[in-house]
């Protein structure tokens, strides 16, 4: 490429950036703004389209990417198997031509795309720009939000409802003060006379036993929080049930908190055995600690909801659509999911969840308990609530014994304005709302499924 060509591209991604930065310009329609307005055919707009979201975002948030590279060949490219008749899509960058499920050499059909919707960067896991929101309550900032979410228009659409959450003044967050981690010793008892000398034996030395497993739990600084006696019948006896909470900042803390809880077992079967107290059994309960369980009363994960507030006299006017028929659908989709078994009701939260531990790579890696989401709608004062609750976000934002983070999602974390484990918690409400909220507007406007 020629200085000149160099130059004209460069007016392109400033043209283009500053266009997106004056509302002028959704994120999604750049690729066809510089075909159509510049006449750069693909796939060369991919590249330019890219490079100019990367600018609007260095513009707006003051980070600028490093370790999110943009490959030279940010597209994807179109083959098929003559024996399979199966069509592949596959990075501009793979130099394997060959059907992964039989060996044949692909044949080219001359067609590009772009990676992933609103693509930014990212050679492996291909980060897509999805929208900047505003929140408040709590938690009082913008942020500025990227995904690694695959190749649907989940991106588009958590930036269109961002749009809207911030056009009627932003998310209402609500984000607990720490994170949780549980875990709970088993017992079983001949008889209910033995467990309740169990419960009050233990009750009785519990301020010791915290003050001798708080070191434990200094590395991440956490602290010991509720201590629950919960008891249940069995066939096999009378079970009771010891649950510790650990409470942590910033770290996720569960293995600080096993090692504690550990300590805590030696420690109560010490005092029940010295008391002349027979057990049938004493053991780590995971059954009742919280681990990896989607569940309203799980003790594992902080707290976090985001809420939008539009006026009734504005909501059809502004959304076009009936406020009392949006509502009636979401009551719809709700019962549905209480017909079906469901304990919860999630719409896009399942894809959305994952696509921004991907993007920032915090512990834990897995996602299951922080993707347990319930949306709800109701009225008040004039105006139309409708929220998500995520009651189990569970995170580690420092890169630390409990593993690292990579320079990629530091950086990420870096450019969305995410500094601790409670903001993540708020920035990931508020991106679930906005994918909810707008997918919940498209179906009630019946503009999608259609065939």
């Amino acid at each position: 490429m020629d200085e000149s060509e160099h130059e004209a591209e460069k007016d392109i991604v400033r043209e283009c950036a500053g266009r997106l930065a004056a509302g002028k310009l959704p994120p999604w329609k750049v690729e066809k703004e510089i075909a159509e307005v510049h006449g750069v055919v693909p796939p060369k707009n991919f590249r330019l389209a890219a490079l100019t979201r990367r600018e609007f975002i260095a513009r707006t948030t003051g980070e600028t990417f490093a370790f999110i590279t943009l490959p030279e060949k940010p597209y994807k490219l179109r083959y098929k198997c003559t024996r399979c008749l199966f069509d592949w899509e596959i990075a501009a960058g793979d130099t394997n031509l060959h059907c992964s499920i039989c060996g044949d050499t692909l044949e080219s059909l001359s067609q590009s795309g772009p990676l992933v919707s609103n693509y930014v960067g990212g050679s492996e896991a291909y980060y897509s720009f999805a929208g900047t929101i505003q929140v408040k309550g709590d938690i009082n900032k913008a942020f500025t939000n990227l995904l690694v979410y695959g190749t649907g228009l989940g991106p588009i659409g958590v930036t269109r409802g961002c749009r809207y959450i911030n056009k009627f003044g932003g998310a209402e967050v609500r984000v607990s003060e720490f994170g949780r981690a549980a875990r709970s010793i088993g017992y079983i008892f001949a008889s209910d006379e033995g467990r309740r000398r169990a419960v009050e034996l233990l009750a009785d030395n519990l301020e010791r036993l915290k003050k001798e497993m708080t070191p434990l739990l200094e590395e991440f600084s956490g602290r010991l929080g509720a201590v629950e006696f919960e008891s249940a019948e069995s066939q096999h006896g009378y079970t009771l049930f010891v649950d510790f909470v650990g409470e942590f900042p910033n770290a996720r803390g569960h293995g600080s908190l096993s090692r504690a809880v550990g300590l805590a077992k030696k420690k109560c079967q010490e005092i029940l055995m010295n008391s002349g107290l027979d057990y049938e059994l004493s053991v780590i309960a995971q059954g009742y600690d919280g681990d990896l369980k989607p569940s309203p009363r799980n003790k594992r994960g902080r707290y976090a909801s985001a809420e939008v507030r539009v006026p009734f006299r504005e909501f059809e006017k502004e959304l076009n659509i009936d406020p009392d028929k949006f509502i009636s659908f979401v009551l719809l989709d709700a019962l549905g999911a209480r017909k079906l078994g469901c304990q919860f009701y999630s719409g896009m939260g399942g894809e959305i969840v994952p696509a921004v531990y991907k993007a920032t790579q915090v512990n834990p890696q897995s996602p299951l308990v922080s993707s347990f989401e319930n949306i709800f709608v109701k009225t008040d004062k004039g105006d139309l609530v409708y929220g998500v609750e995520l009651p189990n976000v569970e995170v580690g934002i420092a890169s630390s014994g409990e593993g690292i983070i990579s320079p990629s999602a530091r950086e990420a974390l870096q450019i969305m304005g995410v500094r601790s484990a409670r903001e993540f918690a708020a920035s990931l409400a508020a991106q679930v709302l906005a994918g909810e909220f707008n997918l919940a507007l498209e179906i009630s406007r019946e503009k999608l499924y259609k065939s």
